[in-house]
């Protein structure tokens, strides 16, 4: 007998061939399309004709609400750089994708994220892809061992080039041929800042100044959610300047050198660890404070601070860091945990 898989679908090429692998390997495949945010049920029978396999369609717009947007927005308020993703994928996707399996008789449920889930020592673990460009394990960091018991993403072999020439392979060419979005899925054409203006009276906030490291005033803002540690883009301030710091409660823009914004030491909360012996002793783990870009080189050290974690870096550090953003930990390319950066 077949085994029986659910598979998270969305429309999109990356999902679209995790369904064509696992249907040539034998599996019976059921697709799940979650509603996060107003949509109806068309789309799943469109994309279940497409693709040749039942598709569920879960809306899930309330929790998706209450679990990720209402915390990102109240992030965003309080002047920090919240990762969205990083929540919706352990409390929503992949909690909703387990759910659908169990209701269905699946014994397995499966994403087209580009990681690999590997073992050691008894656990399984998200791990990096094998496409650098492309590896999304950064925004796995809290899933655990529930969560990932019966998961597998087979994308994470694959290089997204021949993901993309598989789909026109499998006759899937409009598929592939879609533009992917780089934005965060709910952000729409307007970016966060549209959202804001939805969902919160930035006309309360209104304009502030931007200072220099004297406090002089050379330019002004929008208010202060609109902008993020190390950003110049949408600012009329002096060339090689860039916001080093961000005061909420004055809507007041700090600005300096770039090479101001690294740091050496960071203090994070909301912690999750898979071993926390591994992770105390280990002399060769690493960091990265975002999924791909500029992240610091070389090992850190880590150590209990009271309910936090106190994180030590060699050479320049970590760039930009911002209050709310995630930190994730790596021994090789294991995600061995991470946590959520605070002030210090």
């Amino acid at each position: 007998m077949r085994k029986s898989i659910t598979v998270g679908v969305s429309g999109g090429v990356d999902s679209a061939v995790c369904v064509m692998m696992l249907k040539k390997a034998g599996y019976r495949v059921t697709g799940v399309m979650l509603g996060m945010y107003g949509d109806d049920g068309d789309a799943a029978a469109d994309l279940s004709a497409k693709l040749g396999i039942p598709v569920i369609y879960r809306n899930v717009s309330d929790r998706f609400d209450e679990a990720v947007i209402t915390p990102f927005i109240d992030g965003l308020m309080s002047g920090a750089t919240p990762s969205p993703c990083t929540v919706c994928n352990p409390a929503v996707k992949w909690r909703e994708l387990k759910a659908a399996a169990e209701e269905s008789g699946a014994s397995m449920w499966a994403t087209g994220h580009y990681c690999r889930i590997t073992e050691h020592k008894g656990k399984r673990y998200v791990t990096r892809g094998v496409d650098p460009v492309k590896d999304q394990s950064y925004y796995l960091w809290r899933l655990d061992d529930e969560l990932l018991a019966g998961a597998c993403m087979p994308l994470g072999e694959w290089l997204k080039s021949d993901v993309k020439a598989m789909a026109a392979e499998l006759g899937l060419g409009d598929i592939a041929s879609k533009r992917e979005s780089m934005s965060v899925c709910f952000f729409g054409s307007g970016g966060y800042a549209s959202l804001l203006k939805e969902r919160c009276d930035m006309n309360a906030i209104g304009e502030g100044p931007v200072c220099d490291a004297s406090g002089r005033t050379v330019a002004r803002h929008k208010g202060f959610p609109f902008y993020t540690i190390g950003q110049r883009r949408g600012l009329d301030i002096p060339a090689g300047t860039c916001v080093t710091r961000i005061d909420a409660a004055a809507n007041t823009l700090y600005i300096g050198r770039p090479d101001e914004l690294y740091t050496c030491r960071i203090t994070l909360g909301d912690t999750s660890v898979r071993d926390t012996d591994e992770f105390f002793s280990s002399d060769r783990m690493t960091l990265s404070v975002r999924g791909i870009g500029r992240n610091p080189e070389g090992f850190v050290s880590v150590r209990k601070e009271g309910d936090r974690v106190a994180v030590e870096m060699a050479g320049r550090g970590a760039w930009a860091v911002c209050k709310g953003q995630p930190a994730v930990f790596y021994i090789d390319d294991r995600v061995v945990g991470g946590g959520i950066v605070c002030d210090e």
